[in-house]
């Protein structure tokens, strides 16, 4: 997110060995803001992380939103479809969504048409919106100068340059210091089981990556550079702007020197939810594409307990009048659990809980 909310260093490539290796965040989920990352599945089993969640929604806008409305989003049923077009497949159009302000629903069991608790209270505005969302940012860098690590189920979907929409759910853990990565694919099915660790500092700055199936047993364990064309594969980021440190330090940048008065309209909403974890919904909007915006409308949502963003949405101009922005990025952290003791051996290949094999 360099530039505005997104570290955009680069644009998303497909390489031609097929492969997925990085994720972000982004922004930081996250992510991705921060976020960027790559490969494997099904590893929540020895983390105690639950089953990812294959159901999606955009939230819902706020009621002085000047634009349709965005419609629920299936993930999975067709990663190449837009948000408007995957919605009308997933819950009829003209579903009304439920009072009270923004939702997400997260839970695989869920149908469509289930909403989410109301809230008990009207959402009270900011007199300043703009003061509101720096001191709200610079409040969870705050807060993440108390978290060593964390574990949590990531979940991305990034706009490439050819229009599709990339998705993939992992299993994530982060060390803050130093920053230290390890992920492992749960979703999409073909790339179940890859894994990736990256640490600063180590391993000659490369990620040690693992395929699987023929992949794996034809290259083994390869140590690949970050920028890679190959660890860039349909992706946005490198992983080394992976997590939500690097998520709220660029959001907080940005902010700094985009949100200003007569160029951005800020809306902040106190009761929205990801699931069901209560946050505040951030919603920056730049009516006027000018040069350094990187996005029309970027939403955050802030965690009421942990006091940090577990989501991150960011939108393209429309393509013109009465359309809707078009899905760019979007990172969630799922599950999140703060400070629970990550040792350098969870981001050690060497880990028999992992599949990386002879080094």
């Amino acid at each position: 997110m360099p530039r505005q909310y997104s570290p955009h260093a680069r644009s998303p490539r497909r390489g031609h060995l097929g492969h997925d290796w990085l994720v972000l965040a982004p922004a930081v989920l996250v992510l991705g803001p921060a976020l960027a990352l790559l490969p494997c599945a099904g590893a929540g089993d020895h983390l105690g992380v639950s089953s990812p969640s294959a159901y999606y929604s955009t939230a819902a806008p706020p009621a002085n939103y000047p634009g349709p409305r965005p419609t629920w989003v299936l993930a999975w049923a067709d990663p190449g479809a837009s948000p408007a077009e995957t919605g009308r497949v997933a819950a009829p159009a003209e579903t009304p969504p439920a009072p009270g302000g923004p939702r997400l629903a997260a839970a695989p069991s869920r149908s469509v048409d289930e909403t989410l608790p109301k809230p008990a209270h009207p959402i009270a505005p900011a007199s300043d919106p703009i003061a509101e969302a720096k001191r709200l940012i610079a409040a969870c860098q705050s807060r993440y100068q108390t978290v060593q690590d964390y574990v949590c189920t990531f979940h991305k979907r990034e706009r490439m340059t050819d229009g599709r929409l990339a998705a993939a759910v992992m299993t994530m853990k982060v060390r803050a210091r130093p920053l230290s990565i390890y992920v492992k694919f749960q979703r999409p099915k073909p790339k179940a089981g890859r894994e990736g660790i990256w640490v600063s500092g180590r391993n000659g700055g490369k990620v040690i990556v693992h395929d699987v199936g023929l992949g794996k047993l034809l290259a083994g364990t390869l140590h690949v550079d970050p920028r890679s064309e190959m660890a860039m594969e349909d992706c946005r980021h490198p992983i080394t702007e992976a997590g939500i440190g690097y998520l709220i330090d660029t959001l907080s940048a940005g902010w700094a020197r985009e949100l200003q008065p007569g160029e951005t309209r800020v809306t902040i909403h106190q009761n929205a939810q990801v699931g069901n974890r209560p946050c505040t919904l951030i919603e920056s909007t730049h009516p006027q594409r000018q040069p350094g915006f990187t996005f029309h409308r970027v939403r955050v949502y802030i965690d009421h307990e942990h006091n940090l963003p577990i989501r991150f949405e960011a939108y393209d101009w429309p393509r013109r009048p009465g359309v809707a922005p078009e899905l760019l990025e979007e990172y969630t952290y799922q599950d999140l659990r703060l400070n629970t003791g990550l040792r350098d051996l969870d981001f050690d290949p060497r880990n028999e809980q992992y599949s990386f094999g002879r080094l």
